[in-house]
């Protein structure tokens, strides 16, 4: 097998960090590592390491052109259904490792939605079988990067890999260290104020709603939390759901907002008496404005606001919010973040090097 861009020794030493520091996986677990074509690699690292550890891997494999073939096709309803010896294994599973697949993205959301929900017709089901089994997971980011995905974002596939690589060894101990004073003070304040020198200045409302630290450690007995289950890797971010109806004044982006298969740079965000009055970007707009067009009631009202702590991301795609000092606003529905707004509209934009103030006191947020 090629070695590609990605050494075996580095993909060791990830599968080692993430297997050791995240999942905390034991002598005797019984681990899945799902592989496709391009992940394949990868899951042979997590395989590995997982013997090393006295537990007992299995590696179930999509092929990405058999996969396309049975979508030509029209095999939907095969694909987006899982066979009892899936479902069985899945329950005697303790450990659960993802990275994503089909790597052809740009590919995959070309899809008319009709189609893209059979061929994943089996996600609450998955869920509801693994959160039963109390399977401890991971997603993984670093699955994401493929040649026509690194096209679509405009970015050098091995960067973003070597980026990723990087940050998925930060570990939740350090994470959780940076999270904390993060935690009390948006828990605890009312008045959230975020600016700089290029034209930030934003007042948004806090309503002493639970905050939460994504630091790289599942939450599988979190039963308000389906998705906790699978943490996200790399992680680094606190979050919280804003008061709906407070919001004056300008957020001004300098990160890209990464969406399935497109991008947007220099979003600028004006609100007004809790409203966003304009959004405009310096390109590739669209998609935020069409969405915005159907997002309905409640679609400009503050969502949640989120701070990065990871030390290893810089305008990274799909985890732009989690580089280490990143401060993200989010318009629209924050129902996942324990908000109120059920709007099914959700925008955002970035900042990096800003200032952040809770009820007058700087936050110490690491750059």
């Amino acid at each position: 097998m090629s070695e590609g861009p990605v050494s075996s020794s580095t993909r060791e030493r990830l599968a080692r960090s993430v297997l050791e520091n995240n999942l905390k996986v034991r002598a005797g677990d019984r681990v899945i590592v799902e592989a496709w074509t391009h992940t394949l690699p990868w899951a042979v690292a997590f395989a590995r390491e997982a013997r090393r550890r006295g537990a007992y891997p299995l590696v179930p494999y999509e092929d990405e052109e058999a996969y396309w073939d049975a979508v030509d096709d029209g095999e939907f309803d095969v694909l987006g259904n899982v066979g009892a010896h899936e479902w069985a294994a899945l329950t005697k599973a303790n450990v659960y490792v993802h990275m994503w697949g089909p790597g052809d993205r740009v590919r995959l959301h070309a899809l008319p939605d009709e189609r893209s929900d059979r061929l994943f017709a089996f996600n609450p089901k998955w869920y509801e079988v693994a959160g039963r089994a109390g399977v401890r997971g991971a997603r993984l980011e670093i699955g994401r990067p493929f040649p026509t995905l690194a096209r679509a974002y405009g970015v050098d596939m091995a960067s973003w890999t070597d980026q990723l690589v990087r940050a998925t060894m930060v570990t939740p101990k350090a994470l959780a260290a940076a999270a904390a004073p993060l935690v009390r003070a948006l828990g605890r304040g009312r008045k959230l104020r975020v600016r700089d020198d290029d034209g930030t200045d934003l007042t948004l409302g806090l309503l002493r709603r639970p905050v939460e630290a994504a630091v790289g450690r599942p939450e599988p007995g979190n039963p308000h939390r389906r998705s906790a289950l699978l943490t996200g890797l790399p992680a680094g971010a606190v979050r919280v759901a804003l008061d709906e109806a407070v919001a004056d004044g300008t957020f001004v982006s300098n990160r890209t907002c990464y969406y399935d298969d497109s991008r947007a740079t220099g979003a600028v965000f004006r609100f007004r008496a809790g409203k966003l009055v304009d959004a405009h970007f310096d390109r590739w707009g669209t998609q935020f404005d069409t969405e915005f067009r159907a997002g309905g009631k409640g679609r400009d009202r503050p969502g949640y606001f989120s701070i990065g702590l990871n030390p290893q991301l810089h305008d990274t795609p799909q985890v732009e919010d989690l580089e280490a000092g990143a401060v993200l606003v989010s318009v629209g529905g924050n129902h996942r973040f324990g908000g109120t707004n059920p709007s099914p509209f959700f925008g955002w934009a970035v900042r990096a090097g800003a200032t952040v103030e809770v009820d007058g006191r700087e936050l110490p947020l690491r750059r």
